[in-house]
This record gives structure tokens, C-alpha cells and sequence, in this order.
């Protein structure tokens, strides 16, 4: 079956390549492998053929501070966003989701996902591949004010670059799950 990227999950990934251009791409991942493909994963293109996650290696080349902080403004961004494009993201043995108001709790599957970063997306993110304003992605942040509920100042964040994006794992097979990978994940929650 022919498949396709969740134009969220393109997009988002556009972003984190052209902000963080010089980041490893080593537990990249789209597409699961075979065996991956033989039990449901947003890995693997649903009946339309669209593939609705994205693993993205933690190693931003600034260290993994800087990646949880990434991490959690995306968490965040999927709270408060309008636009439910995010299903739930998963990282270092966390997964956070609309079902405790994106609040991380315990992920139980059995990689804890600690060299990459997972994002599954919604329907909605098949088609929507709209800009993320998450401020470590060159978006603003865009929080209310205590007076009344208007919006904040917008405060440019993240670096952005003119470098194309792309790289060694931007269209590969998830790695996370790959028999090459000792850590392969075996069990994705369901969105």
C-alpha cells in the first residue's frame, strides 16, 4: 500500500529540522518496519493510506535539556491549541494525552522511548499542515493575560535557519522499531 505523512507531522518536523539543523536524525522515524506493521500503530498508514506519527531523535545537538523543554512546549501547544491536531506524544517512559488534560503520567510500554521523541496526530492533521506556534519552533507564544483574558505579547522563540530540511531519516522506516534496534518498541498506545 502507498502511504502518506500526516501534513501535521510534516510540518512539525519541517520546523524542528529548520530550527535545530544541525540535530541527529540517527532514531528518526515514520514508516514502521514489517513486523511493526503486523498490529495497529499510527506508524502504520490507516485504510487512506496516512501514516499519523513521527519519531524524532532527542539528540537536537544542544543537549537533552533543551529537548525535554522542547517536548513540553509541544505538550503544551497541544493543550491549549484549537486545533486538536496532536493525539499524544511519548518520551522518557512518559506519555501525555488529552485523557489527564496533557498532564505526563507513566507510559507502559516496553520502550521507554529515551533516544527519540514520539508525536502521533489526529485526523485532523492529515490535511493541516499548518504552522505550529510553539515558540522553540520559531512560533509565538501566545498566552492569556491575568486582565482580562487578552493575549500576551508575542515572544519570538527557537532559532530558524534557511537550510533546507530533511535529512537521513526524514522519510525512513521508525527506528524505534527496526530489528536492527535493541530497544525496538513493541508496544504503541492507541491513540
Amino acid at each position: 500500500m502507498s502511504w502518506r505523512l500526516s501534513r501535521a507531522a510534516a510540518q512539525i518536523r519541517e520546523q524542528i529540522d529548520d530550527s535545530y539543523p544541525e540535530r541527529s536524525r540517527k532514531s528518526d522515524g515514520t514508516l514502521g518496519d514489517l513486523r511493526h506493521q503486523n498490529r495497529e500503530s499510527d506508524h502504520n498508514p490507516d485504510k487512506n493510506g496516512w501514516v499519523r506519527a513521527i519519531d524524532v531523535t532527542a539528540d537536537l545537538g544542544v543537549g537533552l535539556d533543551e529537548t525535554a523543554d522542547l517536548v513540553n512546549q509541544i505538550r503544551k501547544y497541544a493543550k491549549r491549541s484549537k486545533k486538536k491536531r496532536i493525539a499524544y506524544i511519548i518520551y522518557r517512559g512518559r506519555i501525555a494525552s488529552p485523557i489527564l488534560g496533557w498532564r505526563w503520567r507513566k507510559y507502559r510500554g516496553s520502550n521507554p522511548h529515551n533516544a527519540h521523541f514520539h508525536i502521533s496526530f489526529t485526523s485532523l492533521g492529515d490535511t493541516d499542515g499548518s504552522f505550529f506556534q510553539i515558540p522553540m519552533l520559531g512560533g509565538t507564544d501566545e498566552r492569556p493575560k491575568t486582565n482580562g483574558g487578552k493575549l500576551a505579547k508575542d515572544i519570538p522563540g527557537g532559532r530558524s535557519s534557511d537550510l533546507p530540511s530533511g535529512g537521513s531519516g526524514s522519510g525512513g522506516h521508525c527506528q524505534c522499531c527496526s530489528r536492527s534496534n535493541p530497544a525496538r518498541n513493541n508496544q504503541l498506545p492507541q491513540p
